[in-house]
């Protein structure tokens, strides 16, 4: 199966505790083989095995009775030389001991009337006289069985008590490659996760890549323990209940298997019919936790539009949904799953009483004692076990089987070039010739873009929505690739930017964003952001020097003033300033501004725009401009429309062209 072989590369980190477990389980089931054994030897052989033959001997040891007025030992006791007198017998007889003065007739029915015992087979009826015993000469009797009696029960306390140790060590070794695994499965799928491309993301519900990260990595666990249970641990019980079943009676042993093609065929059905629920159900919890995701985000939109009730509608159809298919998971393991195991059950042992009972009690010459068939009985069940784990356990594969496939959708998925080289910091000239570009392949966004930025010009970039700025730069920045379909080239100082990793051509490119991104952690970490040699205080200085002295005389604690989620204790101009802030620690060559100053007050853009004067110097700046007094003083303005360059030059210039870019400056002017 290919999935178990994406699953072993997690496991084999870990081949001792894996190596410890198979050994312990081993252990295990050679004791569970080991336990009717024992059982049965104490049965058999010490508690009704005094019904065994008596025989009268000359001279007392510690294996004699004394009964009578005479010594009775038997065969088993003998010495080699030692000789056999008269036979007697003692018989069980509804919880009473009957003794009996000769060999009694194995086999067949017993009646006990007026001190006489008889015996009925098929076609005899034996008589015989007999004494009752009190209870001193019943403890007589079995008292040659004590010591052993002890030493069998002993040792099957002691066979309990290690097999829960051997279980312990076998539950820790599982458990630890459990955890250790679904730790790496995670870390490796929050490590793939950051090399996606931007696309990916797209056409993925955050909440739907979380649940599967966070919850589905659990399929990953429970794959491996279903696996180990049922293929290892069950095959393990399968074989070793085949080998005492042999050795009790190969007869009823090879009738056993008529049966696995009819639980082949039930488990077939069950199966299919369980596999189409268990996707569904999966794929039904990953929606709720992406629809409850949407809504904790936007949470404020929906109390003041006032849609709590049609979102409430929406979320309860969706949990009516995913109920419905759990309860149909649960319908169908009640009746082709658990409960026809317990009829399983049920028939061997019914079984087992038929087959000894009306077939081998009514054998002229053959015995079946109490602790045959209590051992075969065992064994039977303990092969029902494997069964019966398969049937249990297979939902909980095809659920895990369905979450570590939706888990690996994210480990295995297709990366952006990761490999990074270091490369001198770039001039920062920047050239588009001739650019298409389309996301689908059909309806291009940018038609024919010809640009020739020079380094350490401040760029400005302006349009109506839809117009491809944020397109033009994507391509910048490499979120998105020109495919074959597309046309043009992008090149800085001269190189065409696909000739590097997205990796080692990023290094010396930097993005500030309109909504900024902050992380849980301090002021200073999220300017720092991975440059660990830069202090505190270079920090501080950094944060003066783009104007933001206010923001930290706002908190006492400076630089080190915690961030909550998502900067949520932070203005927008203030999470603004640390993005600033946090370029200017990056020192890349070329910065892209995306939107900057669009959802804040005027007194903020003019702190923002002092920000933007510091981290400009020594760069080539693009400015994705929303208000135009941003990029006013911009060496060049380049104006996009429905996805082609419209309009180019200095502010002076376009207003004088009194074209686009002149009627959105004279529309926000009046404003």
């Amino acid at each position: 199966m290919k999935i178990m072989k994406k699953v072993w590369r997690y496991v084999r980190k870990y081949k001792k505790l894996l190596y410890i477990s198979l050994i312990m389980m081993l252990i295990n089931q050679l004791l569970g083989l080991a336990s009717p054994l024992i059982v049965k030897e104490i049965l058999d052989e010490h508690l009704v095995g005094i019904e065994k033959t008596w025989y009268v001997v000359e001279n007392e040891d510690e294996n004699t009775v004394y009964f009578n007025g005479q010594y009775y030992k038997q065969a088993r006791y003998f010495s080699e030389n030692e000789v056999m007198g008269d036979a007697a017998s003692i018989v069980l007889y509804k919880a009473d001991f009957y003794f009996v003065n000769q060999e009694i007739h194995s086999g067949g029915s017993r009646a006990v009337k007026n001190n006489v015992l008889t015996i009925s087979d098929d076609e005899h009826n034996y008589t015989y006289d007999i004494e009752e015993l009190g209870y001193q000469n019943v403890i007589d009797f079995y008292e040659p069985s004590f010591d052993m009696l002890i030493i069998l029960i002993l040792l099957l306390f002691a066979r309990s008590v290690f097999s829960i140790i051997v279980s312990y060590f076998q539950r820790i070794s599982i458990s630890h490659i459990n955890i250790n695994m679904t730790r790496d499965a995670r870390i490796d799928a929050v490590r793939k996760i950051q090399k996606m491309p931007i696309s990916y993301f797209e056409y993925e519900p955050a909440g739907k890549i979380s649940n599967r990260i966070v919850h589905d990595v659990n399929g990953l666990m429970g794959l491996f323990g279903t696996v180990m249970n049922l293929v290892i641990n069950a095959s393990m019980s399968f074989i070793f209940a085949y080998v005492g079943m042999f050795i009790l009676d190969w007869k009823l042993a090879l009738f056993t298997f008529v049966v696995y093609p009819f639980v082949f065929f039930w488990f077939r059905f069950f199966i299919k019919k369980l596999r189409k629920v268990a996707t569904k159900v999966n794929e039904l919890n990953s929606l709720i936790t992406a629809n409850l995701n949407e809504i904790i985000n936007g949470i404020t939109i929906l109390q003041i539009f006032n849609y709590k009730k049609q979102t409430a509608e929406r979320f309860d159809n969706l949990n009516k949904e995913f109920m419905g298919e759990h309860i149909k998971e649960v319908k169908l393991h009640t009746t082709l799953g658990w409960n026809m195991i317990n009829l399983l059950r049920g028939l061997v042992t019914a079984t087992i009483i038929i087959y000894f009972g009306f077939g081998y009690f009514n054998v002229p010459g053959i015995i079946i004692t109490a602790g045959t068939i209590y051992a075969y009985n065992d064994y039977l069940l303990r092969l029902v076990d494997p069964i019966s784990i398969l049937f249990r356990e297979v939902g909980n594969l095809q659920h895990s089987i369905v979450r570590t496939e939706r888990l690996f959708t994210i480990i295995d998925a297709d990366v952006e070039d990761d490999k990074k080289e270091i490369l001198p910091r770039y001039k920062g000239d920047i050239k588009f010739d001739n650019v298409w570009f389309s996301y689908n392949r059909k309806d291009f966004v940018l038609k024919g873009i010809n640009l020739d930025i020079k380094a350490g010009e401040m760029i400005g970039l302006v349009g109506h929505t839809g117009s491809g700025k944020s397109s033009l730069m994507s391509l910048l920045l490499r979120f998105y690739d020109l495919k074959p379909t597309d046309q043009g080239t992008i090149t800085i100082d001269g190189i065409d930017i696909n000739t590097y990793s997205k990796q080692t051509y990023r290094q010396h490119i930097g993005i500030i964003l309109q909504e900024p991104i902050l992380f849980t952690g301090t002021i200073a970490s999220n300017v720092r952001f991975g440059k660990e040699d830069i202090s505190d205080e270079e920090i501080e200085k950094i944060m003066i020097k783009i104007g933001a002295s206010k923001l930290l005389k706002k908190f006492d604690d400076g630089v080190k003033q915690e961030v909550t989620r998502g900067g949520s204790n932070l203005s927008l101009g203030e999470k603004q300033l640390i993005s600033f802030a946090r370029a200017l620690v990056y020192n890349p060559s070329i910065l892209v501004m995306d939107e900057a100053t669009a959802n804040i007050d005027t007194e903020t853009e003019e702190m923002i725009q002092n920000a933007l004067n510091v981290v400009a110097r020594n760069r080539t700046v693009i400015v994705i401009a929303h208000r135009l007094s941003t990029i006013k003083n911009a060496d060049k303005i380049i104006v996009l429309n429905n996805g082609k360059k419209f309009e180019e030059g200095s502010h002076e210039e376009l207003i004088v062209n009194n074209g686009i870019y002149a009627n959105i400056y004279r529309s926000q002017v009046k404003l």
